[in-house]
């Protein structure tokens, strides 16, 4: 628990990435290279523990790009740092529905605009994209947003690839 680690691996135990004994489908692939999966867990556990963008938002884009995907594995696993901000799973269940269904703020809108088009057509997004994001989001966090969705795009797409699934025990 004194490693500067430990909070990072905690956040990750509670999505399921990685288990006590560092045991789950994608820890065994990831610990293949034990050095990346190190960084890896360092870089991606920022943006839960510094929380340089609202966890709400960056869990309902993290939700929406694996939808988008088809990424059953990334649609098991909750983060509970979204979940203890007022995330619920009955607005999880809504966010295929996003633009049409009540309670999505103007924040949260513009970022899901922008993280499917991130993941689905990159050369498509204008700057009016990103004008819309800028207006919820000072220039450091749509840097962080940004690379956010890098992260769990880049990510779910690893894990389709290579075909892991999500933690039987989850």
């Amino acid at each position: 628990a004194g490693t500067p680690l430990a909070p990072v691996d905690a956040t990750m135990k509670r999505i399921g990435i990685l288990t006590a004994g560092g045991d789950t489908p994608f820890a065994r692939v990831f610990n293949l290279c034990p050095e990346l999966f190190a960084r890896f867990r360092a870089f991606a556990g920022l943006f839960w523990t510094r929380r340089p963008v609202d966890p709400v938002v960056l869990e309902l884009c993290r939700l929406r790009i694996a939808q988008l995907l088809g990424s059953d594995a990334d649609l098991a696993e909750r983060g509970p740092e979204a979940r203890d901000a007022g995330l619920t799973e009955a607005r999880i269940a809504t966010l295929d529905r996003w633009r049409d269904t009540p309670g999505y703020s103007a924040a949260e809108r513009a970022c899901l605009a922008f993280a499917e088009k991130f993941a689905l057509d990159p050369h498509g997004v204008t700057d009016a994209d990103a004008a819309a994001v800028a207006a919820h989001l000072s220039p450091p966090e749509m840097v962080a947003f940004t690379e956010a969705l890098a992260v769990f795009d880049g990510f779910t797409r690893f894990r389709l690839i290579l075909g892991i699934e999500a933690d039987a025990a989850r």
